[in-house]
């Protein structure tokens, strides 16, 4: 056996080297023993940051995701057993959806690991599947990644495996069963594949009726119940297609039962007693969310915040016969207000895996309704100057692409200088008198109506 020398006179040696040296001297001597650690404990804050800082992109309106405590959901029993990266979707997606669909200005902190959905992901291979496949996508949208990632794909085929064996079984209609269609509806809309997603809504719709109803199951499980109420009434506005449940008496709020004489006294815009009912019940529900924001301890809870979101959306599709809509010369004004409601209330409404959302058809319907109204306007010198103004920052606040809007912009200083506006002050009391809400309007309408000013709107 050869010995092996180490000199520590020679020079030029480095401090890594030293280290071996004393290893190596020290190496018969602690032979055995245990050996305390050096690192320093790491506290519950730095898990927090650490957890958190996954991912750059925004999530659902906030600037950044939640805090995530592993102990939320790190001994939970899956169907399938989940790699890091997956539950880091699971966290990122029930975490931080929730914010989006139940505000924190408006509403209590929904706890999303006592809700249905919860057990759902832990008790169903089909819901934990397309909950996975939902999960991929909303990441890749917003890293800018393929809108449909191999992970993505798995995990929603296997998801159609387990439904199909579901819905084909003894119990076709359990909870579990519709939280999965609900699921799979999700996905396509997502993905913006509508065709797809009214299948499966036809199908959910089916299964519903055999459990007594949509009426039955909001008695037996009003969380459950909303999620088709509101995925029928999203992809009613999209594709202008009649809705499903539609014709049940499913909401028991009365938003737009207000007398037409005491509309009418309350509101000086020359439209019908039905669409001047419903301006003035939508102006008072944004009144409501108003005070709500500004009082830090009263909020909602976020499945009736939910109800009365979507029972106004309801009512106003309905009122508004929105299938057929078409302008009315003897109401000159009807049409538009009901479009701009729709418009105002999908603001409140954002898209899952998106901050906000935009209706294409709404849009287009609304562009023409405003520009015949406006034309109107000029023609015969109307009155209902404020009325017009408010639908085209509704109509900017609704409609969040990259659309060019240069057409906006002449209409919106054409009716400030009819009303005498020429400052954002004069500007805003004159919209607040409408349905608006502050903290959510107020930021993008003043940018709007500054580059309207300058003219680099666009």
């Amino acid at each position: 056996m050869k010995l092996q020398f180490i000199v520590q006179s020679e020079p030029g040696v480095s401090r890594s080297e030293r280290r071996k040296i004393r290893s190596h001297v020290m190496r018969g001597k602690n032979a055995g023993r245990p050996r305390p650690t050096t690192k320093k404990p790491v506290g519950l804050g730095h898990l927090r940051r650490t957890i958190t800082s996954w991912g750059n992109g925004p999530i659902a309106g906030n600037s950044r995701p939640n805090p995530l405590l592993w102990s939320d959901l790190s001994l939970t029993v899956f169907p399938q057993q989940l790699d890091i990266e997956s539950t880091k979707l699971m966290h990122r997606w029930f975490f931080d959806i929730s914010d989006a669909l139940f505000p924190p200005r408006f509403c209590t902190k929904f706890d999303i690991l006592k809700s249905i959905w919860a057990d759902c992901i832990q008790s169903d291979a089909a819901y934990f599947h397309s909950t996975l496949a939902i999960c991929a996508s909303y990441v890749g949208i917003y890293e800018r990644k393929p809108r449909v990632s191999t992970t993505a794909l798995h995990h929603i085929s296997q998801a159609y495996s387990h439904v199909n064996r579901t819905i084909s079984g003894p119990q076709p209609t359990t909870d579990n069963a519709i939280a999965s269609v609900v699921s799979l509806v999700i996905y396509q809309m997502i993905h913006h594949e509508y065709p797809t997603g009214l299948t499966h809504l036809n199908g959910l719709y089916r299964m519903i009726e055999l459990r007594g109803g949509i009426g039955k199951l909001l008695q037996e499980n009003r969380g459950l119940a909303l999620k088709p109420l509101r995925l029928d009434l999203e992809l009613t506005l999209r594709t202008g297609l009649p809705s499903m449940f539609q014709g049940s008496a499913v909401f028991t709020s009365n938003f737009l039962d207000d007398a037409e004489g005491e509309g009418s006294r309350r509101q000086h815009f020359t439209v019908s007693g039905k669409a001047s009912a419903a301006l003035l019940e939508v102006t008072s529900f944004s009144q409501l969310l108003n005070g709500l924001a500004e009082d830090g301890n009263q909020k909602l809870d976020g499945i009736q915040y939910t109800e009365m979101v979507l029972s106004l959306l309801s009512r106003l599709i309905a009122c508004s016969s929105y299938a057929t809509l078409s302008c009315n010369n003897k109401d000159r004004y009807g049409s538009l207000v009901y479009l701009a409601l729709l418009a105002f209330m999908t603001t409140l409404l954002p898209e899952y895996g998106q901050d906000c959302t935009s209706y294409p058809l709404l849009s287009d319907r609304l562009e023409g309704a405003i520009k015949e109204s406006h034309l109107a306007a000029v023609e015969i010198q109307d009155p209902e100057s404020s009325l017009l103004l408010w639908t085209l920052f509704i109509y900017r606040a609704s409609t969040p692409t990259e659309k060019t809007c240069q057409w906006l912009s002449p209409l919106m200083l054409e009716t400030c200088q009819r009303l005498g506006l020429y400052d954002w002050s004069a500007v805003g009391k004159e919209l607040y008198q409408l349905p608006w809400i502050y903290c959510l309007h107020d930021d993008g309408a003043q940018r709007m109506w500054e580059q309207a000013r300058t003219g680099t709107f666009g």
